[in-house]
């Protein structure tokens, strides 16, 4: 794995090396939403996730009563929550997109453009990039145990190890595999970093977007990984123009992972190798 460290080193910063000056021109000509409009829906997304959603619970609380809460299962009202909140969100951007700016959805990249050579190239990307993503999460926990820290699971890996229900399990795996790509995909790539292309230009729409998107799985730890498929999945939509390789390979990771869940869930008894 270390030799491969240098080349998929080189090849990450090869990522962010876009043409500032061309990406200018042509966001210029497909996307009218600005800056503003990209902290606006980036302000929405946090609030709703990490305050709104403890008080919507309180309120389906209120009107239901506990026994409710209890009976349909607390994991699941948070999904549930938390599926509401992220469409709620991609509507506001559809909103923005279409009735305050007037374009068309495909400016967001919801286009069908090449797509068996965009997943062909996305996919071949991925792989490349993936041991540097896990070389990364291997580094980070050495550091975190040579200093006496363990770093503490996140959310929904403890859901899946821990859930005994199949109905909530396939909910979940729904959830990560299919709906949070598709949405992260077109808040993160196509609404967030087209607005700040025109800012920041190419390369840092890419690592600004993919900061953000790291930042919001609130997890310290794995962050950095977060942050390299991040900047993957904004190279990817960068040169393809579409969310197609960003949806696909976005959804191939989380499937991935997914599926290692599962395989220690069942078969290691919940025990998670370190990467």
């Amino acid at each position: 794995m270390n030799l491969m460290a240098p080349d998929t080193g080189k090849y990450l910063y090869k990522l962010l090396k876009v043409n500032s000056t061309q990406t200018r021109q042509r966001i210029t000509l497909n996307c009218r939403w600005n800056i503003k409009d990209a902290i606006k829906v980036f302000l929405a997304y946090v609030i709703l996730m990490f305050v709104g959603m403890p008080l919507i619970i309180q309120f389906v609380s209120a009107i239901f009563g506990h026994n409710f809460l209890r009976n349909f299962g607390p994991r699941n009202v948070i999904l549930f929550v938390t599926l509401f909140i992220n469409l709620s969100v991609c509507s506001y951007v559809f909103y923005i997109v279409h009735v305050e700016y007037h374009q068309s959805i495909t400016a967001l990249g919801l286009s069908l453009v090449n797509v068996s050579n965009n997943v062909k190239q996305g996919i071949i990307k991925y792989l490349i990039t993936l041991p540097l993503i896990m070389l990364t999460g291997f580094i980070i926990n050495s550091i975190s145990s040579y200093y006496g820290i363990n770093p503490e699971m996140q959310d929904v890996v403890k859901w899946i190890l821990e859930e005994k229900s199949l109905f909530i399990l396939i909910s979940l795996l729904f959830f990560g595999i299919v709906i949070a790509p598709l949405i992260e995909e077109i808040i993160f790539r196509g609404f967030l970093q087209s607005a700040l292309k025109n800012y920041f230009g190419g390369r840092y729409a890419i690592l600004v977007s993919a900061s953000l998107f790291a930042a919001v799985h609130m997890d310290i730890f794995a962050f950095f990984q977060i942050l390299i498929l991040g900047i993957l999945l904004g190279y990817l939509y960068e040169k393809t123009q579409t969310l197609i390789a960003s949806v696909v390979i976005h959804i191939l990771h989380n499937s991935l992972t997914l599926v290692f869940l599962l395989y220690f869930k069942y078969f290691l008894k919940g025990k998670i190798p370190v990467f």
